[in-house]
């Protein structure tokens, strides 16, 4: 026992010396020291999306450092500090980890090496990818067939859900933004028509995380290794018969910027398998949490459902609405909208240092982790006032609306600056046209009431919360003897974020 005992203080004193050479006193101050190592990872664990709110609020720091085995984090605080990082986009790089994320997809060696090639340059992969795109995912007529297509069975899902009894909202909610998104993106070949690839791909995205962080170690998940597999090979189908051809503007142009950098049509079926996360991963949470939030409150459902109501055109038997204007003319369902994300987005906002950084005299070296953790950023009440803490649905809309002041920097949902998420203002309009729809055609009614859902066992991964238990909801018309004709015949700009605004 005094072995034991002395061979552990020897251990914990060696951890000790060894945190304290190794940070260097022009770093941003190290916290959650008392286990060298160990106590950040514990926090993560035991408080998830609430860990760096606590140590915000415990320590008050505008930027500290986590020390982790073999990596240290810098964790921003202070949204003044955000504009000079962004402009240090180069070094403080997103690109790195979109790299990387090819390893946990299986690309080839090859591939990796491109990804990885001139991380900081304009003329690397990583960093020229989302710039290409954007003509297919900025405002045109790209975006618009894209919004138009996943609205179209949207439509199609919600119109036969009056011969269905109680279901799972969250469930169901899932599956038509799957729906919608994958037939938009991939067009008439979609791989994930088959119930199988879908399944798999779940079945990945839930792992994503594990083979992301411990690449070494995937012979120890089998299943995930499996259902990746599945879902490439159903991509490499895809591609081999010509369906990105015939695809959105967004798949047309990945295709032809992966191609030109010489990548395998192999390897480009494994980056559609990312490009599955980036399009699905956030959208399909949100989408429930806008649900919730419009219905879970009569005062919120009504001022969504007058502002649509305005756009409905009635002859006959049949409802007709056009929702391409709805991000003008519907400011409490936008407004709504931006607050759910604001309220409900966890995503922690990675970055890499490529290189060492000063950031106002204080250094940030080369090859750590940054976060700019959005919880911290939609938390802060210097950003958006005392009530920061309480959903407000008009918090976003004009003055004169009932909108308040606040910072946009400080709204991180789609990332910032240099580093925008290229599919805004797609998922906007989608998970917006699915609230809208519902909103005027169905009532809906929890079979034990509206109760917030816990979600303590959300995955790390997730940028919205899961909720541990799925709501049973009841769905009635709202007037059974109408049809609906919904269209959206175009136009998709909106002021989301700081930079759509400006």
């Amino acid at each position: 026992m005094a072995l034991v005992i002395l061979a552990t203080l020897i251990v914990y004193v060696s951890l000790r010396l060894l945190l304290y050479v190794t940070q260097d006193p022009k770093e941003p101050p190290a916290i959650l020291t008392s286990l060298p190592f160990v106590s950040p990872i514990i926090g993560m664990i035991r408080d998830k999306d609430r860990f760096h709110r606590r140590l915000r609020d415990e320590h008050r720091l505008p930027i500290y450092t986590l020390r982790l085995p073999f990596q240290r984090m810098y964790i921003v605080n202070d949204t003044k500090l955000i504009a000079p990082l962004q402009k240090q986009w180069r070094h403080v790089s997103f690109a790195a980890i979109a790299a990387d994320a090819g390893i946990a997809v299986g690309m080839s060696k090859e591939a990796l090496d491109i990804m990885h090639k001139d991380l900081s340059s304009d003329a690397g992969f990583s960093i020229s990818w989302p710039r290409f795109i954007m003509s297919a995912m900025g405002p045109g007529k790209d975006l618009d067939a894209i919004n138009r297509a996943a609205i179209n069975v949207i439509s199609a899902k919600t119109s036969i859900l009056h011969t269905k009894g109680p279901i799972a909202l969250g469930e169901w909610s899932r599956q038509v933004m799957v729906d919608s998104t994958t037939e938009a993106v991939w067009g008439p070949h979609n791989p994930y028509h088959d119930a199988g690839v879908a399944r798999a791909w779940k079945t990945f995205e839930a792992g994503f995380l594990i083979l992301s962080v411990f690449p070494g170690l995937r012979f120890l998940f089998p299943k995930l290794i499996q259902a990746r597999e599945l879902v490439v090979s159903a991509m490499t189908d895809y591609i081999n018969s010509g369906g990105h051809e015939v695809a959105s503007g967004l798949v047309r142009k990945r295709y032809e910027h992966h191609k030109g950098f010489g990548l395998t049509d192999q390897d480009i079926a494994r980056g559609e398998l990312g490009n599955t996360f980036a399009v699905l991963g956030n959208t399909v949470p949100c989408s429930f949490w806008v649900i919730w939030h419009i219905f879970s409150d009569d005062e919120v459902l009504q001022a969504v459902r007058e502002e649509l109501l305005s756009l409905v055109h009635t002859k006959y038997d049949v409802n007709s609405i056009d929702l391409s204007s709805m991000h003008e003319t519907c400011p409490t369902l936008m407004s709504t909208f931006q607050e759910v994300l604001r309220y409900r987005a966890v995503n922690p906002g990675p970055r890499v240092l490529l290189e060492d950084v000063y950031l106002e005299n204080m250094l940030l070296k080369k090859g750590s982790m940054l976060m700019i953790p959005a919880p911290v950023q939609h938390s802060s009440v210097t950003a958006w006032g005392e009530d920061a803490g309480a959903f407000n649905y008009r918090r976003f809309m004009k003055p004169n609306q009932g909108g308040t002041k606040f910072n946009r920097v400080a709204f991180r949902a789609f990332g910032g600056g240099h580093q925008l998420c290229p599919g805004r203002h797609f998922a906007t309009t989608e998970i917006m046209a699915l609230a809208a729809i519902m909103a005027l055609q169905f009532d809906v009614v929890p079979t034990s009431g509206w109760i917030e859902p816990t979600y303590n066992k959300s995955p790390l991964q997730a940028g919205f919360p899961i909720p541990d238990q799925d709501i049973q909801v009841e769905l009635r018309l709202r007037d059974p003897s109408k049809t609906w004709n919904v269209t959206f015949t175009g136009g998709s700009r909106m002021g989301v974020v700081a930079e759509d605004v400006e």
